[in-house]
């Protein structure tokens, strides 16, 4: 085995671990307990890493291991009923048995149609993810988080299953472009904000090496994230408490991706910038954040040439949109708006919202 970190996310009989290393994918097999157990193995990625990487599938599984490999099209699309119900199709036609083994490999888009469909065939199977997104890698694949999205919004349907293993080799992260790489940076800098404002310092002095794929940086930026996501986690995995730290920008950026209809105007991580930016601002609205906080989250973005408003995207929304929008969130309880705003880098607060008027007229002040 190659130099590898681990973490590992604590759920008792669900408890798995997240390897992460350079090149790891060469032993792929030796990341999954037990996998010569398994009586079938299927291996579900996109056409887009088929393109960047058409030896892949040979590289990434020991070539005496027999696998089914089913490719799906990429996009935010493919989250929806039709490609749910096209995958599971697939699936049960190789007529699999309840010790079939699921392979992910690809984004944070396929990942989360994965693990739902292996939660429903069969009533449950085992998958493995292994993430070829920095957004994938740092988020979307740890924490057992499934879903596809309604016209009402995004992830609204889904389900909790934790996968077996967590396999993230940072050398696939070379076949990506600038803006994906730029759009797992968010989650990667939501995590200092949310826990740990010595990561936020350390990112400032090293971001620009992170994005630029530089390896050592990498490994420790995405070793950060994922162990800071797998303490919440392991203390709340249905998100009843503190794991809705982890939703921090997102109710403002999940409403701008709905609103665009999820299309390649705006990816996910981008839409993250915004919605932090616009909860560190009603955050500063409301009195409860510190002066110094927005600038130093501004400069940052600005010192890496990230954008993270926007007018940086042209894209234009109504504060009545933005707000109906923001109340098909999963948080919305009674009709009230939970946010995740922030006090201090590092010290988050859950605030429901009484008062819709206030985040109603800061709207309409930001969205001019």
């Amino acid at each position: 085995m190659n130099s590898i970190d681990i973490c590992k996310v604590s759920l008792g009989i669900n408890s798995y671990k997240i390897f992460i290393g350079k090149d790891i994918h060469k032993s792929l097999t030796d990341y999954i307990s037990n996998y010569k157990n398994y009586s079938k193995t299927v291996v579900i990625s996109d056409k887009n890493i088929l393109e960047k990487n058409p030896s892949l599938f040979n590289n990434y599984l020991n070539k005496d291991i027999e696998f089914d490999q089913i490719i799906l099209p990429q996009g935010e699309k493919i989250k929806s009923f039709k490609y749910l119900e096209l995958l599971v199709e697939k699936i049960l036609k190789l007529e699999v048995d309840r010790d079939t083994l699921l392979i992910c490999i690809g984004g944070g888009v396929l990942g989360d149609l994965v693990g739902l469909a292996s939660s429903l065939i069969l009533r449950g199977l085992d998958f493995v993810q292994v993430p070829s997104t920095l957004l994938a890698q740092v988020d979307s694949s740890v924490g057992g988080k499934t879903g596809i999205n309604s016209k009402y919004g995004k992830n609204l349907i889904g389900s909790f299953n934790q996968p077996k293993s967590v396999i993230i080799s940072t050398d696939i992260l070379k076949t990506l472009n600038k803006r994906d790489v730029n759009s797992g940076y968010a989650e990667i800098l939501k995590y200092s904000f949310i826990y740990d404002k010595n990561f936020f310092n350390w990112l400032v002095k090293n971001g620009k090496k992170v994005i630029s794929l530089h390896t050592e940086s990498c490994v420790y930026a995405i070793k950060k994230s994922c162990s800071i996501k797998s303490k919440i986690v392991s203390i709340d995995e249905k998100e009843k408490g503190i794991r809705e730290l982890l939703n921090f920008g997102h109710t403002f950026g999940h409403a701008i991706e709905a609103i665009t209809g999820y299309k390649n105007k705006i990816k996910h991580g981008e839409a993250i910038f915004i919605g932090m930016h616009l909860a560190i601002k009603f955050s500063s609205f409301l009195k409860i954040c510190k002066k110094d906080v927005l600038e130093k989250y501004s400069s940052h973005l600005e010192n890496l040439k990230i954008n993270y408003k926007l007018s940086d995207y042209n894209i234009k929304i109504s504060p009545k949109s933005f707000l109906r929008h923001m109340k098909f969130d999963k948080k919305v309880k009674n009709n009230k708006i939970k946010l995740i705003l922030i006090k201090d880098i590092g010290s988050p607060i859950r605030l429901f919202l009484d008062n819709e008027k206030l985040l109603s007229n800061f709207l309409k002040n930001e969205l001019k």
